[in-house]
C-alpha cells in the first residue's frame, strides 16, 4: 500500500477567467454532468497563467474538490487539453505503478467517499483538502489484477451508460405515444 501521493501527480485547479481565450475548461458541474450521462458545455477563456495549469491528457482521473460527494472519473476523450477549475482536482497516475481505471474505481468505491467525507473541512459546500487526497493510502494489487478490475469498472459504467440511454429513449418514446394518442382523441372530439 502506497499513499495517492506516492503512485500520482495530485494539482489543483485554477480561476476560470471566461472570455475570448481559446482554452477550455471543465468545471465541477462539468463533472457532475458527464457522471449522469450528460454532455457537459466546457467553459472558455484565456489560458491560465500559473505553473500549476496542466492541460488535461490521457489517463488523468478529475476529481471533486466541494460537494457532498466527491465525484470521481477519468477524464474524458473530449476534455483532452482543456484544465480544471479550481473546484477540481487533476489527479495524474504513474502508469508504471497504478492503472489509471483501477485508480478511478478505487476512488469511487463507498469505503473511499467516506474517507472522503470524514476529511471534508468547511460548512455548506465542504471541500476535500489536497492533503487529504495526497495522502490517502491505495492498494496495489500487481498490474494484471489492476486491469482486470479496471476493466471491471469500465464494464458497469458502459452498462449503466446503456441503461440511461435506453430510459432516456423510452421517455422519449412514452411522450410521443402520450402525444398521438391526445391528437387522436382531439380529432375524435372535432368529426
Amino acid at each position: 500500500m502506497l499513499e495517492l501521493r506516492d503512485i500520482s501527480n495530485v494539482y489543483s485547479g485554477v480561476a476560470v477567467q471566461e472570455g475570448g481565450g481559446g482554452a477550455r475548461f471543465v468545471r465541477l458541474s462539468d463533472l457532475s454532468d458527464f457522471k449522469c450521462f450528460r454532455p457537459p458545455n466546457l467553459a472558455t477563456g484565456d489560458l491560465p497563467a500559473v505553473a500549476r495549469a496542466l492541460p488535461i491528457e490521457e489517463g488523468d482521473l478529475i476529481v471533486a474538490a466541494r460537494g457532498s460527494a466527491t465525484d470521481v472519473c477519468q477524464a474524458a476523450h473530449s476534455w483532452l487539453g482543456a484544465f480544471i477549475s479550481l473546484d477540481l482536482y487533476l489527479v495524474r497516475p504513474d502508469p508504471s505503478k497504478v492503472d489509471p481505471g483501477y485508480l478511478a474505481a478505487f476512488l469511487d468505491l463507498p469505503a473511499t467517499q467516506a474517507a472522503f467525507s470524514g476529511n471534508k473541512q468547511g460548512t455548506g459546500l465542504a471541500r476535500l483538502p489536497k492533503e487529504a487526497l495526497d495522502r490517502l493510502v491505495v492498494p496495489l494489487p500487481p498490474m494484471p489484477t489492476q486491469r482486470l478490475i479496471a476493466e471491471l469498472a469500465r464494464s458497469f459504467h458502459d452498462e449503466a451508460a446503456l441503461l440511461q440511454r435506453l430510459a432516456n429513449l423510452n421517455s422519449l418514446l412514452g411522450r410521443e405515444a402520450l402525444a398521438r394518442a391526445f391528437r387522436a382523441a382531439a380529432a375524435i372530439k372535432n368529426s
